[in-house]
This record gives structure tokens, C-alpha cells and sequence, in this order.
């Protein structure tokens, strides 16, 4: 017995060394996700940018406001004709069908056109163009709330694949842990129950590592329907510097819009009245005169003909039933801007001061979880030299191994939160390249 127990110590101590070789070699890995860094791919650079252009490029929202800029600015053929609506042509043509004047014709023409008042083409021009200034900025925003979607969605497929790394070194320690428990039990130096309690880790290791493949393939798939097939490969972006608060496209758009409705006060102002017309118009009267009354002295056909030239003018007269209802909604949309423009000032103010705190926050947790990850690795390379040297069982074992892969999903989240904190920070001050 004494012979079999010194080979059996022998080959564990030959068996844990194998595994602290594993550990450096690359085979193997118990201080974080190591096999993970050498998966990745070689930086791409920051693709924040790329993506961007390809996931504004198929938005529909970004498509419909590109639509409705084209709309607004189509007003300016308007502002640059001689007339602010259609010019119009008629006619009437009237015959006398009884009277004493017999067979009477008159045939009339007309043309004529509605004309500006005075400042009005200059203000509707300058309504046009704050339209369009606000649909850019409007523009500028949902770009930066489609950079918020693909955040999102880029540090969900990140976490995944942490989620994944750490799940396959599960998977790998579980394996070299059963292996060697088998041996043990093969050797009479370890009972059944611990072979199929490193049976049922290994087990439940490969549920996690399927669950987590799948949810990794998800994210994946969502991150490329919003770029229309980019993947989420790469470095993302870092800490951008804060620059004007006022360039923020949450406080720009609610400010165009400020412009726009103050455009459109002195459109209504320049506006009080319909845009009169003026007109001119041509007549040709043509009757054959005579009578049947024979106490008359005209008993034979007469000729008389006339040909008319004129201008004709309609001015409508400003009332308070049309002005005030249009002056009262211009002073209302103004009002409501200068709101809009004051709520988001104090929300773009207050993001940005959770942003930071708490990307500081990330920073504190993640160097914490570095320090936990490596206290744990330190504990779990005792136990096992412990374990082999049958200093403690299996149950002892495994509870340290689980306080170690606590530690290792610990850290893999708290490195993942970091860069989303990054993320968000910039995203809270407005930057979407």
C-alpha cells in the first residue's frame, strides 16, 4: 500500500504540473479569457463610423426625413416665381334671348394672376430655409440615435462572446478535471461519487457553453441587420473629448425648430391679408338692333358693335377672425420650441453627468474584479495542488473551482461594462461620426 500510494501521489503531482503547463502554454485558461485574445482578430480600428454610414444608409427613418428635406426645399420655386400662386385665364360669353335689343352677344376674356405683399416672398424664403435647417439637424439626431441602437447592440454581441470565452474554458478545466479524476478512481485513490461529481461539471459546463453560443449568435445577427451585414468585429471607439454643449444634435434640432417657428411668425405677420389679384380682360359686344313696334321710327336692322379693354383688381381686407387664430398658433409653436429646447438642454446635461459617474464607476469595478480574478486563480492553484495531494475532497475542490469561475464571469462583464460606459459617455455628449 505504501508503494501504491507514493505512485499515486507521484502521478497527481506529475498530472498538476501538466496542468500549470497547460496554463501557460496556451492550452488552457484559468486567469481570464486568454484564449479569447488569441481567437480575436487583429484591431480593425475604431469602426463606429463605417458602421454608422451603413446603418443610416438603410434607416427608414433617415430615409424619410432625407425625403421630407427634399419636400421643403421644393418651396423655394415658389419664393423665386413672380407669383405667390397659379395665374388664371377665363371667359364668359353671354347671347340676349328676349329684351327689345334682338340677337345681342358679348364675348369676354380674361387673364390675371395673384401678386405678393410686401415682404412676403422674403419671409416665406426665409421659412423654406429654416425648414430645411431643422430637417438637417433632425437628420443629425437620428444619426446619433441610430449610433445609441448600434451601442447597444455592438457591447450586447461583446458580452456574448465574453460570456462564450469564459464558458469554453469551463468546458476545457472541466474536462482535464474529469480526466483526472478518472484516473483517480481507476487507482482506488478516489471514490465514484467525485467521478460523477466532476461528470455533472463537465455536463453542466457544456449547457452553458451552448446556451451562451446561442445568445452570442443572436446578438450577432441583430448588430448586422442594423449595419446590413457588418459584423461586430473590432475596436469600437474611445473616450471622446466634451466639447460645446450647445453642439449636441438633442439641443441643435429643438433650436432649428425655434428658428423655423419664429420664420413663420413673420410670414403670418408679412401675411395679413389673401394675396390680392389683378387682371385685365377684353370684351366684344356685337348686336343687330331693330324693332316691331311700328310707332317706332327704327323698323330696319341697326349694327351697333363695341369692343371693351380693362383691368380688373380684388384686395381682400384683413378681419380678426382670419389673423389672430394664425398669430395665436405662430406664437404657440415658439413657445413650445423655446420648451423643447429647455428640457433637453437640462436632460442632455444630466446624462452626460451619469455618463461620467459611470464610466468611473466601470473603472473602479473592473480593476476591483481584476484583483478578485486574481486572488481566485491563486486559490484554485492551491486547491488543486491540496485536492492532489487528497489534503481536501472533491466537494471543497469544486466549491473553489466555482468561486473562480464566479470571479472569471465577474471580470469578463466588468471589462465589457467599461467599454459600454465608454460608449455611453460619448453617446450622452452627442458625438456619432
Amino acid at each position: 500500500m505504501t508503494l501504491r500510494r507514493s505512485l499515486t501521489l507521484l502521478f497527481c503531482a506529475l498530472a498538476t504540473t501538466a496542468f500549470a503547463g497547460a496554463k501557460t502554454t496556451g492550452g488552457v485558461s484559468l486567469k481570464g479569457d486568454r484564449p479569447a485574445q488569441k481567437r480575436a482578430k487583429a484591431p480593425l480600428g475604431h469602426v463606429l463610423m463605417r458602421h454608422l454610414d451603413m446603418a443610416v444608409a438603410i434607416d427608414a427613418q433617415s430615409r424619410g426625413l432625407e425625403a421630407q428635406a427634399g419636400a421643403v426645399s421644393s418651396r423655394y420655386a415658389t419664393t423665386r416665381s413672380i407669383s405667390p400662386g397659379s395665374p388664371y385665364f377665363g371667359g364668359t360669353q353671354r347671347n340676349a334671348v328676349d329684351g327689345n335689343l334682338r340677337n345681342y352677344n358679348e364675348t369676354e376674356v380674361e387673364a390675371g394672376l395673384p401678386v405678393w405683399l410686401p415682404g412676403q416672398s422674403a419671409a416665406m424664403e426665409e421659412t423654406v430655409r429654416t425648414g430645411v435647417a431643422e430637417i438637417d439637424e433632425r437628420l443629425s439626431q437620428r444619426r446619433l440615435e441610430v449610433a445609441g441602437l448600434l451601442r447597444d447592440a455592438w457591447w450586447s454581441a461583446q458580452r456574448a462572446a465574453r460570456e462564450v470565452s469564459v464558458a469554453r474554458s469551463r468546458v476545457a478545466t472541466a474536462r482535464e478535471i474529469g480526466a483526472d479524476m478518472t484516473r483517480r478512481v481507476e487507482l482506488g485513490d478516489a471514490a465514484q461519487a467525485d467521478a460523477l461529481l466532476a461528470k455533472n461539471e463537465l455536463l453542466a459546463a457544456e449547457t452553458e457553453l451552448a446556451q451562451a453560443e446561442g445568445a452570442e449568435k443572436v446578438a450577432r445577427v441583430n448588430y448586422q441587420a442594423l449595419t446590413g451585414g457588418a459584423p461586430p468585429d473590432g475596436a469600437l471607439e474611445s473616450v471622446k473629448p466634451a466639447g460645446d454643449i450647445e453642439d449636441h444634435p438633442a439641443l441643435r434640432t429643438p433650436i432649428a425648430a425655434l428658428r423655423r417657428a419664429e420664420a413663420q411668425a413673420r410670414l403670418v405677420e408679412a401675411t395679413p391679408i389673401d394675396n390680392p389679384e389683378i387682371g385685365v380682360f377684353g370684351r366684344k359686344e356685337h348686336n343687330r338692333q331693330y324693332s316691331t313696334d311700328t310707332t317706332q321710327d327704327i323698323q330696319t336692322d341697326q349694327l351697333t358693335n363695341a369692343t371693351t379693354v380693362g383691368v380688373r383688381f380684388r384686395i381682400p381686407l384683413p378681419t380678426p377672425g382670419r389673423n389672430e387664430p394664425r398669430q395665436a398658433e405662430a406664437r404657440a409653436e415658439m413657445t413650445r420650441a423655446q420648451a423643447d429646447y429647455e428640457k433637453a438642454k437640462r436632460v442632455v446635461l444630466a446624462e452626460i453627468q451619469a455618463a461620467r459617474a459611470n464610466l468611473a464607476a466601470a473603472k473602479r469595478a473592473a480593476g476591483i474584479a481584476d484583483k478578485r480574478l486574481a486572488v481566485a486563480n491563486e486559490q484554485f492553484d492551491l486547491s488543486r495542488k491540496s485536492f492532489a495531494l487528497g489534503e481536501i475532497g472533491a466537494l471543497d475542490f469544486y466549491r473553489v473551482r466555482q468561486l473562480q469561475l464566479d470571479a472569471q464571469r465577474s471580470q469578463a462583464a466588468a471589462s465589457v461594462n467599461v467599454g459600454a460606459a465608454v460608449s455611453r459617455l460619448n453617446q450622452a455628449q452627442g458625438y456619432a461620426p
